[in-house]
């Protein structure tokens, strides 16, 4: 969103170049050189979605996202705000108010107090505003993180968890079965199963690439203790993953799990080795 923001600036600025130290790096050079090239119609039409992507009150997709999250910007407001800004959204949003309303005192179904609409909008964009778009065209575009979207929270984490297993499989491939079957058995039950089956010899030109990119990540995350051990491995080769298909990916999946486990997540998608 960042990188949108910049590149809609600079069209609104008549395209001139982006001053050395700005946000805009290579991605968004690239994408003002695109356009650059293209007809004024296009250049025009991508104006207009900008504007209307960063313009929007909640990002798209909102109901996906984690009650965590959500819970962190609706806690704080006092229970007019809380009120005004939530009325009409998904009811994802709205029960996360509730429960809040209902943890003060509250009636949660209270209506809520009449506001201009403009302020209402501005409200919640000042709320929501460091969320990212979860669906529609702004949302995350590979296949990785769009997948993602449309699990429920808790399969979201155990799809990571699987992932962390298939790693260390991977890591572990040519291993004697003893050290193999100790893996499988620390992990257990369906993690072990999937360490076990990533464990399994493959194509002989890709095994040992692979291999030492898995043993990469289970160096990287021995010795910490803040998570499972496949949760640890999962996060790190998802981070990895998601720097590749570019954009708000890590972002928008972490905003899929706890807020704890969502921050690790951007954490290691920005660190150096990601």
């Amino acid at each position: 969103m960042e990188e949108r923001g910049f590149v809609l600036g600079t069209l609104l600025a008549g395209g001139a170049p982006a001053p050395a130290g700005l946000v805009g790096g290579p991605s968004c050079q690239a994408a003002l050189t695109a356009l650059a090239a293209q007809p004024r119609s296009l250049r025009a039409a991508t104006l207009a979605d900008l504007i209307a992507l960063l313009r929007a009150p909640v990002p798209a997709g909102i109901e996906r996202v984690h009650p965590g999250w959500l819970r962190e910007r609706l806690d704080p407001e006092p229970t007019p705000v809380l009120r005004a800004i939530t009325d009409e959204l998904p009811v994802e949003v709205r029960r996360i108010a509730t429960e809040i309303l209902v943890s003060r005192g509250e009636p949660g179904g209270a209506p809520p107090l009449a506001h201009p609409p403009g302020r209402v909008i501005e409200l919640r964009r000042a709320v929501f505003a460091d969320l990212v778009p979860l669906a529609g065209s702004a949302g995350p575009p590979g296949p990785e993180a769009r997948a993602l979207m449309e699990l429920s929270f808790a399969a979201v984490e155990e799809a990571i968890e699987m992932r962390g297993a298939a790693t260390m499989g991977a890591s572990l491939r040519g291993a004697p079965a003893p050290v193999l079957a100790q893996a499988a058995a620390g992990m257990g039950g369906r993690l072990g199963r999937a360490l076990l089956e990533a464990a399994r010899p493959t194509d002989p030109s890709e095994q040992p690439g692979e291999r030492d990119r898995a043993r990469v990540l289970v160096s990287a995350a021995a010795g910490e203790d803040w998570a499972p051990l496949a949760m640890r491995l999962g996060l790190r080769a998802l981070a990895v993953a998601l720097n590749a298909e570019g954009g708000d990916a890590a972002a928008a999946v972490a905003q899929r799990l706890p807020p704890a486990l969502g921050r690790r997540l951007i954490a290691l998608a920005a660190a150096p080795w990601g």
